[in-house]
């Protein structure tokens, strides 16, 4: 399981903070994800005479945090309705921080010190209860005007915290010891206590070591994905307080969960186009610790080259093939999540567990390179007024697959086959969609060719992959040529070619079939263009929602008109190559869906155009 995975990885790092004080263990980066971000300090004078202390607001100013500082300003979050933990927070609204730490923050610092040993400390903080009783208004209007000066996005990763100067020397919260015995107690505490009751056990076995320990914790999973404050989650005729038995954690254990799950938070989350996903490595042998650590600096020492950048490969896609080029000394979890914007609660969406680096390299390395050397795809795409090759992204999947992306990702993970009634239903959905779409919208619509390429990549990709069942033993064996030199725009040669170097796209011989009725019909959209001006015919495709019925009928009325139209002579040899590999397999066209054939009919209409023989050979053949 993942959790496993994730105290190694705990404690990992707890071996390389032996020197840290334990209170700093829980102490938090407020913008992990950030190289440095701003933080404004209240500034405070402290004047000290005797036993008599007095402290007056000075001014603020700004501060750079980074990984090297922040451990100065004792950040910890708190509950989402309670604030955070210390006077250290995220700054997004002057007055309701100020009145938190004003109102319930320093009364609870206070009554904290009255019980404890630290009279120092207690005289201390009364004084600055006394200044902020005096100062509360002026310090918000200086704080909101500082606050105002930079932009949003500086303002949307700020936070808050006081600076006391006592003798000339800089004081911050860290400083303080009862500062760091509260965020002590709610590290360890708080894994015992949530939604106002204690889930403690004594004696039992964790479920992480499976060591009986002395002391267990009810909520000591660091994950939000544990939802006991409902009922019907936890054992015990729904008693909160027995929420232990269900996932009985010891201190040492907690701590390395803890540990861990910040570092794959910090550092191991990633986003696969658009989906947030947490990569957790496990080593193959127990109790690595080098290996392990070999294994998360592959993941954390990939860089996403300036020709990555320049190149149509996403740096999700750069990421997965790095990976795929390590050894098989480690396997990953995976596991994909929506997280709740309040509670930061997560929601697991999907948990692939053991994925081994060759899986990667099958899945991103291999199979991308057979598949990519195809030339129908050989500059196919545009970008930036400069043709470049369509080449297999994962991408794809998410173009055909945006409503059911997460298991389209686990079947392919797992090599689980996928329905081809699916697959091609979803190809037509998007085709379909998009032909409505350039017909009542002046905005950006995807080119039908472009798609039938996308389309006919991933049938490619995933025929390789042997998750869709298809004829391997198809044979295309095409009928013999008219070699008298007559005038001919068609390129019988090229079809041939074309459909020999596509046999597992075929695979049958009634799918060559449908296949030509779509380049039959392009012929009489393009004759129809040059003309009438306009493309009539295309009202009987029906949104290109065909059965063989409609496709029969299409066939017929299509011959119909390219006879009104123009002379046939000079199609003669397709005509008989569409009456041999449609008329005479008309019986077997029940054997499809409906949606791959129409997607084998879509595929002949863009793709027939390729099949006219240039006019550099036509005149050829008229000398």
């Amino acid at each position: 399981m993942q959790d496993r995975a994730t105290i190694e990885i705990g404690k990992w790092q707890l071996e390389s903070l032996t020197n840290q004080e334990p209170y700093q263990l829980y102490v938090e980066d407020m913008f992990p994800k950030k190289d440095s971000y701003k933080m404004i300090l209240l500034v405070f004078d402290v004047e000290q005479e005797g036993e008599a202390i007095k402290i007056s607001y000075r001014n603020n100013n700004i501060a750079e945090v980074s990984k090297k500082n922040y451990a100065q300003f004792a950040y910890r979050k708190g509950a989402a309705r309670g604030g955070d933990v210390t006077f250290t927070t995220k700054l997004n609204s002057v007055d309701k921080k100020l009145n938190t730490l004003y109102i319930n923050q320093l009364p609870k610092l206070l009554k904290v010190l009255q019980t404890s040993t630290f009279t120092e400390e207690f005289s201390f903080f009364t004084a600055f209860k006394v200044c902020l009783d005096a100062h509360i208004e002026e310090i918000k209007t200086s704080l909101q005007a500082k606050f105002e000066e930079f932009d949003k996005k500086i303002q949307q990763a700020m936070g808050v915290s006081v600076k006391f100067m006592v003798d000339g020397k800089e004081k911050y919260l860290g400083d303080f010891e009862v500062v760091k015995q509260i965020i002590l107690a709610h590290g360890t505490e708080g894994k015992s206590s949530k939604y106002g009751v204690v889930s403690e056990g004594k004696n039992s076995q964790c479920s992480v070591c499976l060591k009986e320990k002395e002391k267990l914790h009810g909520f000591g999973s660091p994950f939000k994905y544990a939802s006991v404050d409902k009922k019907g989650l936890v054992s015990g005729f729904f008693n909160q307080k027995n929420n232990w038995k269900n996932y009985p954690i010891c201190p040492e254990c907690a701590l390395a969960f803890e540990m861990g799950q910040k570092y794959i938070v910090n550092n191991l989350n990633k986003y696969f186009y658009g989906k947030n996903y947490y990569m957790i490595p496990k080593t193959i042998f127990k109790n690595s610790p080098e290996k392990l650590e070999e294994a998360i600096l592959i993941l954390t020492d990939l860089k996403y080259s300036e020709k990555g950048k320049n190149s149509i490969k996403s740096e999700e896609d750069f990421l997965m093939e790095s990976i795929g080029e390590a050894k098989n000394s480690f396997s990953l979890n995976l596991l994909f999540f929506e997280e709740n914007p309040t509670t930061k609660a997560i929601k697991i969406k999907l948990m692939l567990e053991e994925i081994m680096p060759s899986r990667f390299n099958t899945l991103f390395n291999d199979i991308p390179a057979i598949v990519n050397k195809h030339s129908l795809y050989e500059k196919a795409i545009t970008i930036k007024k400069e043709k470049k090759d369509l080449v297999f992204r994962f991408a794809l999947f998410k173009d055909f697959f945006a409503d059911s992306f997460f298991s389209i990702v686990q079947k392919v993970f797992l090599g689980q086959s996928i329905s081809k009634e699916t697959l091609y239903a979803k190809i037509m959905n998007v085709i379909r969609q998009n032909y409505n779409k350039s017909r009542s919208s002046s905005g950006y619509v995807e080119y039908t060719y472009l798609t039938v390429l996308k389309a006919h990549l991933l049938i490619n990709y995933l025929q390789q992959l042997n998750l869709i069942d298809y004829n391997k033993n198809f044979n295309f064996q095409p009928m013999e040529q008219n070699t008298e030199k007559k005038k001919r725009s068609f390129d019988m040669e090229k079809l041939h070619k074309f459909i020999k170097e596509n046999e597992n796209f075929f695979d049958e011989d009634y799918k060559v079939g449908i296949f030509s009725v779509g380049i039959l019909v392009r012929l009489l959209l393009n004759i129809q263009q040059q003309s009438l001006g306009n493309t009539p015919f295309e009202k009987r495709l029906r949104g290109y929602h065909l059965n063989p019925e409609i496709l029969q009928k299409v066939y017929v009325e299509a011959l119909g008109k390219i006879s009104v139209y123009q002379n046939f002579y000079t199609y003669q040899e397709f005509k008989a190559f569409t009456t041999e590999y449609f008329n005479l397999n008309i019986n077997k066209l029940s054997q499809i869906s409906n949606n791959e054939l129409s997607l084998y009919f879509v595929s002949g209409l863009e793709l027939g155009s390729r099949f006219k023989r240039d006019k550099e050979d036509t005149k050829k053949q008229e000398n």
